[in-house]
């Protein structure tokens, strides 16, 4: 079976007010968002419901030219690897994690964290090239690393240098280099003692950081509507398309600014639907499988 190329598009969503009903299919899971120095951090699990890292969409101000999507990736040794992408390589990168494993309920949280980031956030569809390891809150090599963890306070330069489209991550710069200077680590000790517990924990870990956590509970999903057709090059089409209903709730501070950020409640959660729509090419199938690839 060989597939000749893949795409997945997000169609829309809107907010909802009441269920779909019987006509959805419970998938089992729970998902988690951290929002920690203006980013959201999407907890992903494997299909053995280990942490495989976290997503991180930025909830702040960024500029083409800043790092404006970030991978933090859990390491056996119980290290992190942090790795900047730019929002153009988001289905490269959600293809290259299904293929290291990500549970199915994980894909549908984080596609539809970034349907909503889409609803916000502009020239998403512009590459700024910026990628690569992330050490220090700077891609690796910058020669302005030491010169910003060297500073008792590096806020100023961070936003001066995210102001001007430089490759930092407004707000998540600023924790993972802050006193870094000299020393042979990747981050901040203090954020990543941070990041360890929320894997842990999926709750507030540290009083003195403002961490608002938001958890989805189990996700509702419509059953896959299929159009088939032929291309050019005797290639099978097959468009797929279907709701997905999220429930969520958030509880801690909002990192901004510190106040209450509670919303809904496992009782009362809040919902809204994404719809989904993925493309599958096929070379070698007569007709389209029940569901797209990864699916």
């Amino acid at each position: 079976m060989s597939v000749f190329t893949r795409m997945l598009n997000v169609l829309a969503f809107v907010l909802v007010l009441t269920g779909w009903g019987n006509a959805f299919a419970q998938v089992v899971g729970t998902n988690f968002v951290h929002n920690v120095g203006g980013w959201q951090l999407i907890e992903l699990k494997d299909t053995n419901d280990d942490v495989l890292g976290f997503w991180g969409i930025p909830s702040v101000v960024v500029e083409v030219g800043n790092i404006r999507r970030l991978w933090f990736e859990a390491l056996p040794n119980g290290d992190w690897e942090v790795i900047a992408f730019e929002p153009v390589e988001i289905k490269t990168m959600i293809y290259s994690l299904v293929d290291s494993g990500m549970a199915p309920g994980s894909m549908a949280f984080l596609v539809s964290q970034e349907t909503l980031a889409a609803d916000t956030q502009l020239y998403l569809d512009i590459d700024g090239g910026v990628s690569g390891l992330v050490v220090k809150g700077f891609i690796a090599g910058d020669p302005l690393t030491e010169a910003a963890g060297s500073l008792a306070d590096p806020n100023p330069m961070i936003n001066l240098l995210a102001g001007i489209g430089y490759p930092i991550a407004p707000g998540m710069s600023e924790l993972l280099v802050n006193g870094t200077a000299g020393v042979n680590v990747g981050m901040n000790q203090q954020t990543k003692q941070l990041i360890d517990c929320l894997r842990s924990t999926n709750a507030p870990c540290n009083e003195e950081d403002c961490v608002c956590v938001k958890t989805e509970g189990d996700l509702v999903v419509g059953p896959w509507s299929i159009i088939e057709s032929e291309v050019a090059g005797n290639r099978l089409r097959c468009e797929y398309n279907r709701s997905e209903e999220h429930r969520y709730w958030q509880y801690g501070e909002k990192p901004e600014d510190c106040t209450d950020c509670t919303e809904g409640t496992a009782e009362n959660p809040i919902i809204y639907v994404v719809e989904i729509g993925v493309v599958d090419f096929w070379y070698d199938q007569e007709h389209c499988p029940d569901h797209p690839i990864g699916y």
